[in-house]
């Protein structure tokens, strides 16, 4: 039987993968064409977040309920250790994903000098601030992946 924890990685993983690349995919083709809009790009991430969190909570407390599991349970041993080794390779993979972001930036800045004249200071932000947003859903992506495959295999 699938515990609580494996239940909800999975969760996050299905509507992550479907909400948050619609969100990203337009998000990158408006900044690459030169489009992107802050106010449009906020309003976006406004519903991403609403419906991620109006999929998730609901999912995931009727999956407890069926499962008649306790979704305040304390994790026990196994998946503790799990839960460190997820949370080990997706802090680190987010680490290496800021330092890139910071190390791209000047490039960023570059583009949005070439591709939005009228305000490439805003564009530079917006992107940046979408391009960290990546980075944490990216990483906490994986660390759901990862948490699902220690899961299978240790089961």
């Amino acid at each position: 039987m699938m515990s609580f924890r494996e239940k909800n990685a999975w969760i996050a993983v299905l509507t992550t993968l479907v909400i948050w690349t619609v969100y990203f995919w337009q998000v990158g083709v408006a900044a690459l064409s030169g489009t992107l809009d802050g106010d449009a790009t906020f309003w976006l991430f406004v519903w991403c977040l609403g419906i991620s969190i109006a999929i998730m909570l609901p999912i995931n407390i009727v999956a407890a309920i069926l499962a008649r599991q306790n979704m305040d349970a304390p994790p026990d041993e196994r998946e503790r250790e799990i839960d460190a080794r997820a949370n080990r390779a997706g802090l680190i993979l987010l680490e290496i994903l800021m330092v890139g972001m910071v190390l791209s930036s000047g490039l960023v800045a570059d583009f949005a000098r070439r591709a939005y004249e009228a305000d490439p200071a805003g564009a530079t932000a917006i992107i940046l601030i979408n391009l960290t947003l990546f980075a944490l859903a990216f990483s906490a992506l994986v660390r759901e992946i990862i948490q699902i495959v220690h899961f299978r295999m240790l089961d």
